[in-house]
């Protein structure tokens, strides 16, 4: 008899041999299995949350593998909380309750003790006059929002805090912007499409185009009229420049927080400037937006504000976010799974912009807040979802690159959860964000400055609205290489649309062809599609740049022409002899910038009597 005492958790194997004078014997091996039943080591404990907050749950079992858990709330199982670790995301009144884990394995079970969630209402103080929050998306498309994108075949993350936004606003169909992200922004803060600031692809680096310091912004007007009342910062992506003080000096931001260029190489390890000083950030960025957001907010007390929101999400470099941030928690977080199969990170990055997206609302005053939600542009070519195909994603110029989710809600919103077909441009929001700040755009605007921007107050207003004719996106570069396909122009009317590239136009019937199967330019066109062609092909010759003159001179036997500088616009000076002549000569001439002004010099003006004009080349 083998006597053992004070076993523990173990699996061995036993034998006897016996043995006389004859021999021995040896029997065969027993094995003994000493299990351990569940024993909960860490316990949870009881917390305090506010409305919208993100609340974790956390035990620590020890016991004989396999071990299984469930979580309770009020006694009642939770349907799939099945780990250690349980993620209340933007908790509610709702949420508030006893929490239990119960664990088990094959020696039996136990049960937690119990966690009490209480949930408060978030305390906000009322402002003077109606909050302004825009959050901007990066690189999210229509196709990945299930309000947007119906198609059975495609794969949607959760987005509740996004779609609530539509019970209290207007979800705009058709909302354009342009195929990258500087141009969006950069028609965004200026009110000016991307051929008049010289800004027509994503900036790649210091050295790139940028904005530019005689660009009139969104918020130099918001602080050269301190009578509006309105505080402003920006929070989060950039990328109108790479200098750290770029989004203070040229974008007129007296607060920034948040990165400078197109992506950031690690959400987890990044560079984060704030007014002018970079340093390094190990704070998960998406995170580190919000929790940026609420504390810029809480500052303001009593003040309206205006904050721009720019979310780094979901842009590259796809990875796993914090568990604690999406429902995707089984996901490898290893690099070769991700590059094999980009898409389902792609979705758990959405839904934790979701998620720190709830946080922040959970703390807003709602009923005095209007919030504009939209995306820069379209989903990347390699996780874009049916109906689009890979080619027609970010960087093209169809629909799934330039098509755009946009949601405006709030108090101002007349007749809520409402859709609106009108053609509307992400270059609106610069009027219609100046308007809902009381400001006189009229008066806010200088004579000289051509504003493309439409204010989308009277659609949310229900007020008389004198629809757009037509939306232009386009993609140009003097300084990046482009595939001829992606360099054009892009303009659409109500039901047809004309693209044209470098390798050739196309031409759609977006009515009954909305994800642009067939180019009707390689048919006999009907008299109704020759008569939208016409019309298009004449409004895009009409959308260039016109050289503004400022000045001309004539002395010491030499002419000269001063023009508003435009940024990557080469300028040319021409002269005849007859103003109406058909035989215009260009002049090799002079050319000289200072304070945003070319001046084209004719250093020999032969002749008693010259006209002159000053041309650019189209886009």
């Amino acid at each position: 008899m083998l006597l053992l005492t004070n076993v523990q958790p173990t699996s061995r194997s036993f034998g006897v041999v016996v043995s006389d004078t004859g021999g021995s014997i040896t029997s065969v091996l027993a094995t003994l299995t000493i299990l351990m039943p569940p024993s909960i080591r860490v316990q949870p404990t009881n917390q305090i949350a506010e409305i919208g907050d993100i609340v974790t749950l956390s035990v620590r079992v020890a016991g004989t593998a396999p071990l299984s858990y469930q979580w309770l709330f009020n006694d009642a199982p939770l349907m799939g909380k099945t780990n250690t670790n349980l993620y209340l995301r933007n908790v509610r009144l709702t949420n508030a309750g006893a929490y239990r884990m119960v664990a088990t394995n094959i020696a039996g079970s136990t049960t937690s003790q119990v966690a009490t969630l209480t949930v408060v209402p978030a305390i906000f103080p009322k402002t003077s006059g109606t909050n302004i929050l825009l959050v901007i998306a990066d690189d999210y498309g229509t196709d990945s929002n299930s309000l947007y994108n119906t198609n059975a075949s495609a794969s949607l993350p959760p987005t509740p805090n996004i779609n609530s936004l539509y019970d209290a606003g207007v979800l705009f169909r058709n909302a354009y912007a342009y195929p990258t992200c500087s141009p969006t922004r950069s028609c965004l803060i200026t009110g000016r499409y991307g051929f008049r600031t010289g800004i027509g692809l994503t900036i790649n680096g210091p050295y790139d185009v940028s904005l530019q310091a005689n660009e009139l912004t969104l918020p130099e007007i918001l602080t050269a009229n301190p009578q509006l009342g309105y505080r402003h910062a920006s929070i989060g992506k950039w990328h109108l420049g790479e200098h750290p003080a770029d989004p203070n000096v040229l974008g007129g931001w007296p607060h920034f927080s948040g990165s400078l260029p197109c992506c950031l190489d690690d959400y987890f390890r990044w560079s984060k400037t704030v007014d002018g000083a970079t340093a390094i950030n190990t704070h998960y960025a998406t995170t580190d937006n919000v929790d940026d957001a609420l504390s810029w907010i809480k500052k303001q007390g009593t003040n309206s504000w205006f904050l721009w929101l720019a979310f780094n999400a979901p842009h590259e470099p796809f990875h796993k976010p914090p568990n604690y941030l999406h429902s995707y928690e089984a996901l490898p977080g290893d690099q070769t799974s991700i590059d094999q199969n980009p898409r389902p990170y792609y979705e758990a990055m959405t839904e934790a912009m979701d998620t720190e997206f709830g946080r922040l609302l959970g703390h807003l005053d709602r009923s005095n807040t209007v919030i504009i939600f939209i995306g820069d542009n379209g989903t990347p070519g390699e996780v874009i979802q049916p109906p689009f195909r890979s080619t027609q994603g970010k960087f093209s110029l169809y629909e799934g690159g330039i098509r755009v989710p946009m949601i405006i809600s709030g108090p101002l919103v007349a007749d809520p959860h409402r859709e609106n077909t009108n053609l509307v441009h992400t270059v609106d929001l610069f009027a219609t964000i100046l308007e809902l700040a009381g400001a006189n755009l009229q008066e806010a605007l200088p004579a000289n400055i051509i504003s493309d921007s439409h204010s989308l107050l009277p659609i949310l207003t229900n007020g008389p609205v004198t629809p757009r004719a037509w939306v232009l996106s386009e993609q140009f570069s003097d300084y990046t290489p482009l595939p001829p396909e992606e360099q054009g122009r892009a303009l659409r009317d109500d039901a047809f649309k004309l693209i044209r590239s470098k390798s050739g136009e196309e031409f759609y019937n977006l009515l009954a062809d909305p994800y642009e199967a067939t180019n009707l330019l390689r048919n006999v066109m009907t008299p109704e599609q020759s008569s939208h062609y016409a019309a298009l092909t004449a409004t895009l010759a009409k959308l260039q740049n016109v050289p503004q003159i400022t000045s001309f001179s004539y002395s010491s036997n030499r002419f000269a022409v001063s023009v508003g500088y435009v940024q990557g616009v080469k300028f040319s000076l021409n002269r005849s002899s007859m103003i109406s002549g058909s035989t215009w000569t260009k002049v090799i001439a002079l050319s000289q910038s200072n304070n945003f002004l070319v001046t084209l010099t004719d250093p020999n003006p032969a002749g008693t009597q010259y006209f002159y004009r000053v041309s650019t080349p189209s886009r």
